[in-house]
């Protein structure tokens, strides 16, 4: 916002008056740059001073404005205000005076009677679309335009022909920040834009152009800058991130990690802590046991982690190495070299070097000891082999030999279930693998079912095996309990594999970029009922907003609404970090996956609402998310259905548990389905 002030020198003093204007984004901030710019131009106001206090006036509407944030004294020899003391006029001069001043009112149209001024519209007053337009025909910030800039501006917001402009508008509409963006913030992007992508260049596309202009508003302004520095040379960041000592950390270049890894600061830690462990892995597909050990190092800052990560977040550009690179440098150093930080710091100066960072070379991989037999990969599928009793690969139900004993065929029975009556070791709680998903990747599930029919009823994609934990019922036991371990909860007729998989989470927002503070889920078969294994981990609220989740004030205001039992899911003194609820997460649906997440069909309670935000959190961590899109499905999609043939057994079956409790709310929806499937699949 533009902020006008007259500042009147009192009669005794025999001064001039004077004025100053400057851009701020509150009226609070202009009262303190009012007071900065007048202690720095040596004026005092108040009484006994030369000048009175300055008083706020209009914006006024001339081509001859002082300059920005400088005090002027010209200014009321050729205004004057209003009686309403808040509208500028021209002065009424005389002839002669008006000879006097025409070097400095050359740009205003006089006769012998009375001055005449061009017709001019403040930028400020027109709609958001022209006011960036406003700013896009000049090459300087426009304070206000004449009538034939009006006319073209009209013109180009009516040029559906140019993709330019009209990507450019829509990218702003698109942006929030734009929307209460000042003038002077809306002049300083256009003309950004521009440098980046020049208007007579090649077409630039409207996803390209939100993207920068999110970016933009996301960033310092003292960074912003160097953000269109970066963007100039292709390198796409959404926000400059600093190292300690206060340099460019860099990340905007393409390197070996996977492209939807938010690599910073805290990731590179990650990533040193790994480095220091004297095992041997894939480093681009990191075993669970050795995640989590890696997590550990860097919450507790044992060393020599401790020192790496002071050292080389100092680094100028770090973010812009490889993974490979780093492990490289930290796996090739001295043993003892973090002992001396003055060593250490030559160490890295004069060894980390790279020239390409997406693709790093054979003997950077080497000095690395990147071993890609030791995978996450292949630690769940060895684990798949123990569980199934067989090879995952063989696309058939055969019989396995594990440790001396035959395991009996699984029999198909229909919609996408197996019978596993026949097995030796019923009743025996398997251990659950905890195996932890590297942050990056996508790991993809050998198929072990084929695509047979049994009595004329088609299998679904895959099966899913049912992994019986131990027995559980939804009793707010104590909190740390609930969140060592998923929750395991075996029906009594738990004889089947699975493909169907009940979600309920709850969060403290309505939008995709909600915190989420707790997920469940339970495995069920709609055609029977059935229910197999169950999930639910309450998440820190605060490590939710960390990585990047938003809440919103209705959402907060609700759950304070709420009773002191469903509040425990948000204050939960031992919940867990989201990356690693996510992470079991997707371990829970691997393991119990018999085919694979790619068939696991996953339900939930609105199709915009938890399984976009769970995607979404995934994506925010740089966990790959273990499902497929497609896979997706809609509780209030079958609810209609059901309405539609008349059925309604959603508030008919009793709610067992407390609601909005993740695993109540779950269960609950499980049985409400499963009856509206049956209904419909009976007619």
């Amino acid at each position: 916002m533009e902020f006008f002030y007259f500042i009147k020198a009192t009669q005794k003093s025999g001064k001039e008056d004077a004025v100053i204007w400057f851009t701020a984004k509150s009226e609070a901030r202009a009262n303190l740059q009012l007071d900065v710019e007048l202690e720095d131009a040596g004026i005092e106001t108040g009484r006994g001073k030369d000048y009175v206090k300055p008083v706020r006036t209009d914006f006024p509407v001339y081509n001859d404005l002082p300059e920005v944030s400088a005090v002027d004294y010209t200014w009321c020899k050729r205004y004057e205000l209003e009686a309403d003391q808040r509208t500028w006029k021209i002065k009424q001069l005389t002839e002669e005076a008006r000879e006097g001043t025409s070097e400095q009112t050359e740009n205003i149209s006089t006769d012998s009677s009375s001055a005449k001024t061009p017709v001019l519209t403040t930028v400020a007053t027109l709609p958001l679309r022209q006011r960036i337009l406003a700013q896009f025909i000049t090459d300087e910030y426009a304070y206000h335009i004449d009538a034939d800039q009006k006319k073209m501006i009209q013109q180009l917001e009516m040029d559906v022909d140019n993709s330019y402009v009209q990507n450019m508008l829509l990218a702003a509409e698109n942006v929030e920040p734009f929307k209460a963006a000042t003038e002077f913030d809306i002049s300083k992007v256009v003309a950004d834009l521009k440098t980046i992508f020049p208007a007579d260049g090649k077409r630039t596309e409207l996803a390209v152009m939100i993207q920068f202009f999110k970016a933009w508003f996301g960033t310092e302004h003292i960074d912003r800058g160097l953000l269109v520095k970066e963007w100039a040379k292709d390198n796409r960041v959404s926000v400059i991130q600093r190292t300690t000592s206060g340099t460019n950390a860099g990340g905007g270049n393409k390197t070996d990690r996977n492209p939807d890894l938010k690599h910073d600061l805290d990731s590179l830690d990650l990533e040193i802590a790994l480095a220091t462990l004297p095992m041997d892995f894939n480093i681009y597909d990191i075993p669970g046991g050795v995640f989590r050990r890696a997590k550990e190092i860097v919450s507790k800052k044992e060393s020599p982690f401790k020192e790496w990560s002071k050292a080389l977040r100092a680094t100028p550009g770090i973010l812009d190495y490889s993974r490979a690179a780093i492990f490289a440098l930290i796996r090739s150093a001295h043993p003892e070299y973090y002992l001396y930080p003055a060593r250490l710091s030559g160490y890295i100066n004069a060894n980390l070097t790279e020239s390409n960072h997406s693709e790093p070379l054979e003997e950077t991989l080497v000095a690395a000891r990147h071993d890609p037999e030791v995978s996450w990969t292949n630690e769940v599928a060895t684990d798949s082999v123990v569980e199934t009793g067989g090879p995952e690969s063989s696309g058939k139900n055969e019989e396995a030999q594990i440790d001396g004993e035959t395991q009996p065929i699984l029999e198909k029975v229909g919609n996408g279930l197996f019978s596993i009556e026949g097995l030796t070791i019923s009743n025996i709680q398997a251990d659950q693998p905890n195996t932890a998903a590297e942050y990056v990747d996508n790991v993809q599930m050998e198929e072990t079912g084929n695509d047979e029919s049994t009595n004329g009823s088609p299998l679904s994609e895959g099966q899913e095996e049912v992994v019986i934990g131990e027995s559980s019922t939804e009793t707010d036991s104590d909190a740390t309990a609930l969140n060592e371990d998923s929750v395991h909860h075996k029906n009594d007729s738990a004889d089947m594999l699975y493909t169907h998989l009940m979600v309920d989470i709850e969060s403290m927002g309505e939008k995709p970029n909600a915190p989420i503070v707790s997920i469940g889920a339970v495995f069920f078969d709609p055609a029977s009922g059935q229910t197999g294994p169950e999930f639910y981990k309450v998440i820190s609220l605060e490590s939710a907003m960390e990585w990047g989740g938003v809440p919103d004030a209705s959402t907060i205001l609700f759950w304070l609404k709420e009773t002191s039992e469903a509040r425990s899911e948000i204050v939960m003194d031992h919940a867990i970090p989201l990356d690693d609820a996510l992470l079991q997460f997707k371990d829970f649906i691997a393991e119990n996956a018999a085919n694979g997440k790619d068939t696991v069909q996953v339900w939930g309670n609105g199709a915009t609402f938890d399984n976009v935000l769970l995607e979404n959190s995934y994506a925010r961590t740089g966990i790959t998310c273990p499902w497929k899109y497609w896979n997706n499905r809609d509780v209030r999609t079958i609810v209609e259905l059901g309405k539609a043939v008349g059925y309604t057994p959603r508030h008919e079956i009793p709610f067992e548990g407390e609601p909005h409790k993740a695993i109540s709310d779950t269960r609950h929806q499980v049985k409400y389905v499963s009856a509206i499937w049956q209904h419909l699949t009976e007619h």
